[in-house]
C-alpha cells in the first residue's frame, strides 16, 4: 500500500476529515505513573530523523492495533540502536510510542464549547 500526500498543501489532508487524529502525551515517573505536575516535553530531531520517524509512524499506523507499542531508548556506551527511524542521543529520555484508542476531538470538548 502507498500513502501519498502533498507536502505543500496541508489544507486538504484526508486524516483530518473525521477529526479523529487525536493523541495523548504523558510524562511518566520511574514507576510508570503519570507525573503530578505536567512539565513541558520537547522533542528535537534532525531533518532526517523527522523523515525517519514520520516514515516509521506511517508504517506503524498501517499495522495499527490498539495497545501495540515500541520503546525507543537512548544510545549508551556499547549500545547504539536505531528504533522507529531515529537514533536517540545519550541524554534523551526513553520514548514509548503506542497505538491508542483516543476518540474524536469533540469527545474531549465540553458540549457548551462546541460550535
Amino acid at each position: 500500500m502507498r500513502y501519498e500526500f502533498d507536502l505543500m498543501d496541508d489544507e486538504n489532508d484526508e486524516f483530518e476529515q473525521l477529526a479523529d487524529n487525536v493523541g495523548t502525551v504523558l510524562v511518566l515517573d520511574q514507576n510508570g505513573e503519570s507525573a503530578r505536575q505536567q512539565p513541558r516535553v520537547m522533542i528535537s530531531l534532525s531533518r532526517n530523523a523527522m523523515i525517519g520517524l514520520g516514515t516509521e509512524l506511517i508504517r506503524m499506523a498501517h499495522r495499527f492495533e490498539v495497545g501495540r507499542h515500541v520503546h525507543v531508548e537512548p544510545m549508551m556506551e556499547g549500545l547504539v540502536c536505531q528504533r522507529m527511524g531515529v537514533f536517540m542521543t545519550p541524554e534523551s529520555s526513553e520514548l514509548i510510542i503506542a497505538c491508542g484508542d483516543e476518540l474524536d476531538v469533540d469527545s474531549y470538548i465540553p458540549p457548551e464549547l462546541q460550535e
